[in-house]
């Protein structure tokens, strides 16, 4: 019984070591980096989603949906300790958005 354990734990300690070296030198230095990237992503978000939502999405809820959801998406996102490649792509989003909002 023992040796069917360690024949499977081996197996899944190689596939990980796999996959780990999959990812890009770009996001692993992210993920290295992930406390002070989030600082800075937390108060930019957060503030440009305040600003367009007080100033771009005053008369409609469509528009102020489409602040507030990927806004908060992406706060929780950090909250959740996710990937930063997921973090990095919803905040680009909701920036995006934003700033069309802000526009027209």
């Amino acid at each position: 019984m023992e040796t069917t354990i360690k024949a499977q734990t081996r197996n899944v300690s190689q596939t990980s070591k796999q996959l780990s070296t999959s990812v890009s030198p770009f996001w692993e230095k992210m993920e290295f980096n992930r406390y002070g990237i989030i600082s800075m992503l937390v108060i930019f978000i957060g503030c440009l989603g305040g600003v367009a939502a007080s100033f771009g999405a005053q008369d409609d809820i469509l528009k102020l949906a489409l602040v507030a959801f990927p806004t908060i998406i992406s706060l929780a996102l950090v909250l959740a300790v996710a990937p930063m490649r997921a973090i990095f792509y919803l905040s680009g989003i909701a920036v995006i958005l934003d700033l069309i909002i802000l526009i027209f």
